[in-house]
C-alpha cells in the first residue's frame, strides 16, 4: 500500500500547475477573441488548436515534476548480522554496518518490493520442534535476490506490537539490502502459529503482500525508543 506523503514543495508545484492550467485557458480565449479579422480560422477550431497546445505543455510540466520514487509502508524486525558467517547476497560481509553511516538489512522474498524469483526450497515441519524453533536451521539458496546493494531510507512510522510506552525518533537511516530473508527459511517459519510457533507471520517475514525488512540491530535505537518491532516507511534511494 502506497504511503506518499506530499511535502509543503510538493503541493506548491500543484498548486503552481493549478495556476499555469488557470492563465493558459484565459489566455486562450484572449488569444481567439483577439484574432485579426482578416484571418478566417473559425474561433472553435481557434480555441482547439490552443487547447491542444495546453494540454501538451501541461504533460510536459507534470512529466517534468513526477517523484522517481516513493515511500511505501512496511514492517521492520531487527537482527544482528555479526553472528551470521554468510549473507545471501554475494560479495556483502556479514556485519551489522556496511560503512558510511549505511545499516546492513535483508528483505522478505514476500515483499512487494522484492525483485527477482523467490529463494528455493519449500517449508517442511520435519525441521521444526513445535515449539517455535527449528532443528534443521539450514537456510535456502536465493540466487535470484536483485536488490542486493539496493539502498533505502527507513522512517520509524508507530510500533508494530502496539507497544504504549516509547515513540519513533523521527530520524531517517539508510539501510542496504545484503541478505534475503526467505520465508522457506526453517528459522522463519517455525516460529509461526502454523508450526508450532507463538510470533505472527508479520513479525517473521511470512506474510505475503508486506514489505518486511530484517534491519540490523544497531539501528534500533536510531529509529525508535520502542523495544519490539516497528511500522515504518520504505523509499528507495542512492547508496
Amino acid at each position: 500500500m502506497l504511503s506518499h506523503r506530499r511535502s509543503p514543495d510538493e503541493l506548491s508545484r500543484q498548486r503552481g500547475r493549478e495556476n499555469l492550467s488557470a492563465v493558459m485557458r484565459s489566455n486562450t480565449e484572449r488569444s481567439c477573441l483577439m484574432r485579426p479579422t482578416f484571418l478566417t480560422i473559425h474561433p472553435a477550431i481557434c480555441r482547439v488548436a490552443m487547447l491542444f497546445t495546453l494540454v501538451a505543455v501541461l504533460v510536459l510540466v507534470v512529466v517534468a515534476d513526477i517523484d522517481v520514487a516513493d515511500a511505501v509502508a512496511g514492517v521492520s524486525t531487527f537482527n544482528d548480522f555479526g553472528t551470521q558467517s554468510t549473507v545471501a547476497c554475494a560479495g556483502f560481509p556479514p556485519s551489522n554496518s556496511q560503512g558510511n553511516g549505511i545499516f546492513a538489512a535483508a528483505m522478505s522474498d514476500l515483499s512487494p518490493l522484492w525483485l527477482g524469483a523467490q529463494c528455493q526450497g519449500t517449508q517442511d515441519a520435519s525441521k521444526c520442534n513445535g515449539h517455535g524453533s527449528c532443528v534443521n536451521c539450514i537456510g535456502p539458496a536465493c540466487p535470484d535476490e536483485e536488490r542486493c546493494g539496493t539502498c533505502f531510507n527507513v522512517r520509524c512510522t508507530g510500533s508494530l506490537d502496539g507497544e504504549t510506552t516509547g515513540a519513533c525518533t523521527g530520524q531517517t537511516i539508510k539501510v542496504k539490502i545484503i541478505d534475503a530473508c526467505p520465508a522457506t527459511h526453517p528459522a522463519n517459519y517455525c516460529k509461526i502459529p502454523e508450526f508450532g510457533g507463538t510470533i505472527r507471520p508479520i513479525e517473521a517475514c511470512e506474510q505475503p503482500g508486506v514489505n518486511a525488512l530484517d534491519i540490523a540491530t544497531t539501528a534500533r535505537s536510531a529509529l525508535s525508543t520502542f523495544q519490539g518491532n516497528l511500522n515504518i516507511d520504505i523509499e528507495q534511494t542512492s547508496c
